[in-house]
Parts: structure tokens; sequence; C-alpha cells
């Protein structure tokens, strides 16, 4: 029985081996163009035509129509990965081989050249059989290769614990519409649905069958660019993007690692002259489908970046126009800015398609959160505040949203010209539009609010210093590493500084100018700006914040990014103390020698910290709380309201909850402690890390009030005071001597802060029971301290896209 079974299985084989090779190419459609392929529509058939063997082209892969969940991430137009591949024979196969450029040999000895080939792995992407040999040109079945889950969104899925997904092949064919063919680069789409049981409801939310996810996934072989593009090398201090490789022939002595910037190719008609025409202009183009006014918006900020290239030398170099119509997003040929939606708001970020052998950017290729415009319109509301009876809407919301499209039209661009973020530009006069900006806004004696400079309107200074290191064309004569090392010399003479994500990001960070969605040369001066402004409207905030005919619910949306426009500044001004002042030095430049931050630099920090949590500022006004009703049917709790403890009505505490909590955990963050009892050691003067207990303390169990609601707050933030005390005890990140100071701490606290008996007349049952209870918290930690974990805290409402830090919000591929 089982030779009967092999013989029929090897007989419907070679059968199946014979259609195949019967078939008649002639009656089928073909497309010529870079790699010609035949289409098959009643099989729903696509046959490659290789000509080329051991011949290098671009492998790109993308997502042409994706899922709409920022938090699962697959994005319409997200690109994959760019390979460098060949196709290659083996007897009755054609491998698609992705060859290995990360470890290199260049060399006039072939055998040195084969031994660093043959010493790292090489991977065969896709294997397919030989349909048809006809004068050295071999026909292939690729139907099951661009029917696979190339972008991998079945994993994804998965990793967001979506669910368990696999490709259902009954449900994905190729997508004729988008499917084509050029001289430079051939296009394949196909639609890919991938089914299983759904067990997230991020993908419920976006799916109309979350059980089946239907996608369209592009396959892009594109031709190798010439050998004429020279790539210009890395330097940390220019803020550029990189590629990166072994050169295994490097003399001894030298470094092994070679880095190249990735950027456009950009040559000057003529090259003598300071200024210009280019051979061939940077062209981005605008999705089609953006809307007015955010079109004009996009276009006039997306163009700032002409300015930059004039001061490189190029004139009318760089332009944004709308995309042609019937053009392709995705194909290579074209630079694009898309407009993508999301069922929620999240990220823009800018990716490339670029030659992964020398930097070189072949596609620039922008995503813009469609619904990011609306979180600015959101901030400008809560503070004006402005839907009075009778009166018009105010438009200096909408102008605030479309000035920060002009800026954002231009920071993703600049990634994809190649730049990286540069997050200390905040105090040089907004130098770069690759910086995180908050709305810079303003406010008079009378409490009249001035939006007119929320946003910068052109490219920064720093930006044209940058794109001069990555596009200046080298006068003839000069040598370029000297030409460079001059051009970034003088950058810093004009007052620079480059820092970008690593330092920026980190919670733990310490550079004093270094951050995201902030403002001002004083990150401390900014805090206390703020914290005004947003006094001054909270205790104006009511019902003129929403628009009449809204559940007046609603105005809690509107109150989140009021109540919290000062998170971010809290976040720059904790990275003072315990701060270092330093730069990306290399030796012999001009740039300043790392430096920790003075002592009056770091005390005001301190001080404007422990007034955000004084309970007058953390207690919401009367008049708010007394407004906003539970929520309406069909409008239930979001990622965009605060949590509660209430169950179905507004909790006031939440809000303070999380202030408390976001500012504690930047102060007692355990590589911020550590260097603040480190930069005592150093230099006597700096603050101590006894002596910063010693204020925080004081602050935190010295706050008294008349008012029950404040008295209250005081008693959350002491609780979450001796809550981050007892984590910075346990962090394993925390140094012996860290650890020894915090329990020190919490002994002196519950001997004499938290002792019920030493005034027992002037205290009320409440206080006396809070004290209690945070006396027998810190009892149980000194008993069982690895037994002792940090209670739950409730989740701070959505800041994302401004300020998450879980992602990078940007890409290069």
């Amino acid at each position: 029985m089982r030779k009967l079974y092999t013989l029929t299985l090897l007989m419907l084989i070679s059968m199946s081996n014979v259609l195949c090779q019967n078939i008649d190419f002639s009656k089928l459609q073909k497309k010529e163009g870079f790699v010609d392929f035949y289409l098959d529509d009643d099989k729903g058939k696509i046959y490659l035509e290789i000509s080329k063997l051991e011949s290098e082209f671009l492998y790109v892969n993308s997502l042409a129509a994706g899922v709409g969940s920022n938090d699962i991430g697959l994005d319409r137009g997200q690109l994959g990965r760019t390979r460098v591949v060949e196709f290659r024979k083996a007897g009755n196969k054609i491998f698609l081989v992705h060859k290995n450029y990360d470890f290199r040999a260049y060399s006039e000895n072939p055998d040195e050249i084969k031994s660093v080939k043959d010493a790292f792995a090489e991977s065969i992407i896709w294997g397919f059989e030989i349909n048809k040999k006809e004068n050295e040109k071999y026909i292939i079945d690729a139907t099951s290769f661009y029917l696979q889950d190339a972008h991998q969104v079945a994993e994804k899925l998965g990793a967001a614990r979506q669910g368990t997904y696999k490709v259902d092949n009954s449900r994905s064919a190729i997508y004729e519409a988008m499917t084509k063919n050029f001289p430079q680069n051939t296009e394949v789409e196909a639609t890919i649905t991938v089914t299983g049981t759904p067990s997230g409801s991020y993908i419920r939310s976006v799916t109309p069958s979350p059980d089946a996810v239907s996608v369209r996934q592009r396959h892009s072989f594109i031709q190798l660019p010439d050998d004429k593009y020279e790539p210009r090398e890395f330097d940390t201090r220019a803020g550029y993007f990189h590629i990166s490789y072994l050169d295994f022939t490097s003399p001894i002595g030298e470094p092994m690692e070679k880095k190249y910037i990735a950027r456009h190719r950009l040559e000057k008609k003529d090259p003598n002259a300071a200024l210009s025409e280019p051979v061939k202009p940077i062209i981005y183009y605008l999705d089609r489908g953006t809307p007015e006014p955010v079109r004009s918006a996009l276009l006039e900020g997306g163009n700032w970046w002409n300015q930059a290239f004039e001061a490189a030398g190029f004139k009318n170099a760089f332009r944004v126009e709308l995309m042609p119509e019937g053009a392709d997003p995705m194909d290579v040929r074209y630079n694009v800015i898309q407009w993508v939606h999301r069922s929620t708001r999240g990220w823009s970020y800018g990716a490339s398609v670029r030659d992964p052998r020398t930097g070189e950017i072949l596609k620039g290729h922008v995503s813009l959160g469609s619904l990011r415009v609306r979180q600015d319109y959101l901030i400008a509301q809560g503070l004006l505040q402005p839907f009075e009876d009778g009166k018009p809407k105010n438009p200096a919301m909408l102008e605030m949203a479309l000035a920060r499209l002009r800026q954002l039209s231009a920071h993703e661009i600049g990634h994809t010209i190649g730049l990286a973020h540069a997050y200390a530009s905040s105090p040089t006069s907004r130098g770069s539009v690759m910086d995180y900006p908050y709305p810079y806004i303003t406010m008079d004696n009378d409490g009249n609010l001035d939006f007119s400079n929320a946003y910068d309107d052109k490219i920064g200074d720093w930006d044209k210093w940058a794109i001069r290191y990555g596009y200046d064309i080298i006068p003839e004569g000069n040598d370029e590493k000297s030409y460079l090392n001059k051009l970034l010399e003088d950058t810093y003479s004009a007052g620079h500084t480059f820092i970008s994500d690593s330092d920026s990001r980190n919670s733990s960070g310490s550079h004093p100018q270094a951050h995201l969605w902030d403002n001002g040369e004083s990150a401390t001066g900014e805090l206390k700006r703020m914290m005004e402004i947003r006094k001054e409207k909270l205790n104006s905030f009511g019902l003129n914040s929403i628009e009449s005919n809204t559940p007046e619910a609603l105005m809690e949306e509107v109150l989140v990014p009021l109540y919290m426009m000062h998170r971010y500044q809290i976040e720059a001004t904790s990275k003072l103390i315990g701060g270092v002042d330093y730069t990306y030095k290399v030796k012999g430049d001009n740039q300043r020698k790392q430096s920790r931050l003075d002592a009056k630099s770091q005390e005001d920090a301190l001080e404007v910290l422990l007034h955000v949590v004084k309970p007058e500022n953390l207690a919401l006004p009367n008049q708010i709380i007394e407004l906003i009703p539970p929520r309406p049917m069909g409008y239930g709790r979001n990622r965009e309201t605060f949590p509660s403890r209430t169950g179905p009505n507004f909790d006031p505490m939440a809000p303070v909850e999380n202030v408390v909590d976001m500012t504690f955990g930047f102060l007692f963050d355990p590589a911020r402690a550590n260097r603040i009892l480190q930069q005592h050691a150093f230099d006597s003067q700096l603050p101590s890390l006894a002596n910063v207990f010693r204020i925080i303390r004081l602050s935190v169990f010295n706050a008294q009030s008349s008012n029950e609601y404040e008295n209250q707050i005081s008693f959350i933030v002491q609780g979450k005071f001796i809550d981050q005390l007892i984590m910075l005890a346990k962090d394993s990140r925390s140094s012996d001597l860290v650890k020894s100071e915090t329990r020190a701490l919490l002994n002196f606290i519950r001997s004499n802060e938290l002792n019920p008996n030493l005034n027992p007349k002037r205290e009320r049952n409440m206080v006396n029971h809070h004290k209690s209870y945070l006396a027998e918290k810190i009892n149980a930690y000194f008993r069982l301290p690895e037994e002792i974990s940090k209670p739950q805290t409730v989740s701070i409402p959505d800041g994302a896209p401004i300020g998450s830090d879980d992602m990078s919000c940007d890409f290069e591929f």
C-alpha cells in the first residue's frame, strides 16, 4: 500500500512538472521591464523570466495597504527591508540570494576576497524550480514567493498580542492592478490574508472580521545605481544616519568598521560655481489624498529645505510638489509624503530605500499620521476656551495646528534626506526642525495668549550646517576630510550642540539641553512660565472649552492636555539634577569639555519640581470637578481621558497621581541618584544625595492646608514619596551607597515624620491613620524587602506622539 501511495505521488509530481514545462507562455500576458514576467489570469499565476544570473539588484518588500492601528504598527505605505540580492542557478533550481555586505574585502587578491566571503553566511531567501529554459533564459513560477507573508504581518500581530495568525492561500492572490514593470524596477503586489484567532482589542477595533486580516504587500526588484556615487564618511558630530560594515582588508592599526552617511545623490551642473543648478533636483511628491488646508501646509513646510540646500551651494535643488495623478507612491522612482490614517493618533516617521553598499538614498518615504494635527488643535482649545455663546470659532486654533504641520513636514523629510534628531536645538533659537518642539505660547499680564510664535516658520541654522556637511561639493584641490572637519568646527563655533535620541529619550538622561517637546534656554525657567499659564487657564476652565450640543463629559478630553501641559518640561528640568553638560566631542576638536552642572542650577531645578507637586498646584479648581459628569452612553472612557478609581465618575485624584508619579519617577531614577551621590564626592559644592533627600522630605511632609481636598493630595504625595524610596532602595540599578542612603532616610521618616505619638492632640484621626499606614509600609519593606512590590499606579493618559519613549517615531530602512 505504501509503495502504491509513493508511486502515485511521484506520478502526480511528474505530471505537474510536465504540465508546467508545456505551458504556452506566448499565450500569457507578458510585461517587459527590469525583470520580465508573465501573468496567467486564469490560474492566478505569475512567472519570472530570469535572463541575468549572479547580477546584483535591490529587493524591497513593503506594505501597500495596511491595518490602520498605531499600536500594531502595520501602516499603509510602510517600508520593509532593503537587500542586495541576486539570482543564482543551482541544479534544477534558481535561488534568490541575499548577499552579505556587512562583512567585506576590497583587495586585488581574489583569494583574500573569497576568504572573507566564505567566512560569513549568505541567506537564500527563496528557491524556485525551473519551468523552462530557452536561450540562456529561465522561466520560474514565482507565485508562492509573491504570496508569502514577506512583511511578517502574522508575526507582528502575534508580537502585539493580537492573536495567532497564518497565511490563508485560498484568500490570497496577485493584485494585478498594481503589478507593473519598468526599465529599472519591477513591482508586484499581492493581496495577503492571514487568518486565525484574534485575542486583542487593537485588531478587533480596525478589522471588520478580526479572524481574517487582509492587506496588500509589495515586492520591488530595483536596479542598483551606477558606481559614480561618492560615499561620504560618517562623523558623529554631523547629525546623519549611516550604514556600516567591517572591512577585513583594513591595515592593522586602522579601524575595521567603515561608516558612511545616508544621503541623496546631488551634483552641480557647474561644480566650480558657488551657487549652481543641480544635475538632477531632489523632488518629493505629496499624497493626493491629503485634504486642504493640510495639503498647503505640508507643501509649504517641506519646501523650507530649499533654504538649506541653497546654503550648500545649490539653486532650486529641492522641492515638494503634489503627486502626479495616477502615480504609485510605492514606486522607488518617487520620493513621497504619505498622509496615513489610523484609528488612533500616533507617530509620523521618515523612512528611505537606500543602497546598503554605500548609503545612497534612492527613495525618501515620509508617513504622516493624519490624527496628530488634532492633538495640537486640542491643546489650543484647552488654552483658549473659545466657545462662548454667539462668538465665532477662534481661528488661532487651526492656525497653530497648521503651523505644527509645516514644521512636521520639514522634520520628517529631514530624516529621509539623511538627518537624525537634533534634540539640543531649543536653546539656540530653535536651531533645528529636527528637534521636537512644544508649542511656544506666551501670556500677557491680562491673561491673553499669543499663538503667533507657537512653531517656527523656516529651516533652522543647525539644519543648514548639517546639509552642508552631507551635500557640499568639495572644492577642487581640497582634502575632503580636512574640509569637512573645518565645516564641523565652524558649526560648533556658531554655538550649536548636537545631541540625539539615546541621550534625550532616556528617563535617566543628564544633558541639560537635550530634551523632547521643550522650549527655551532654561528648562527650569520654562517650567515656571508654563506653570503660570497652566494655573491661569485651569482657573478659567469651563463650558467654554467645548462647543454647544457637545456632551459636557467631553470637557475631560480638553482638560487632559491643559492639566498635563508641563509634563515634558518636568522631564527636561529633572535632567538638571545630577546633570552633566557634554557633547559628542572628538579628540582635538573645538567642542567644549564635559562638566557637571553647577549647584545653583541643580538647586533651582529641584525647587521648581517640588513646586510642581505642591498640593495647590496639583489640585483641580472646584468648578472643573463640579462640571464634569460621568460619561454618557456612547462615550466611554478612552486613552485620551484620565483613569478613574471612582467608578463612572470623574476622579479628581487621578490627574494628581499622574503628575506625582511622573515627577517622582524622574527624580528618583536610580541612575540620577547614583550621579547625585557621586558628584558630591568629586565636588563638595555640588548637592549631595542626603541633602537632596532632606529638601524633598521637608517639602513633602510640611505641606499643610486648610482645604481638605489639598490635604488628601498631600497624603498622596507622601505615599508616592515613600513608594519611590522603597523602589529605589530595591532597584538593582541603585548602587549600594544609594541603597544605604535611601534606607537611612526611610528609617528616619518612620521614626520622625510618621510617629503619631509625637503630637497626638493636634492630629486628626485621618492623619494618624495615614501615618500608621505609611509606617507599616516601611516596616514591611524592612522585614521582607524582596517581598514588597511597588503598588500599581493609575496609567497616565496618552501623550504619544508627544513624548512616548517606547519607540523612536522615526525609522530608517
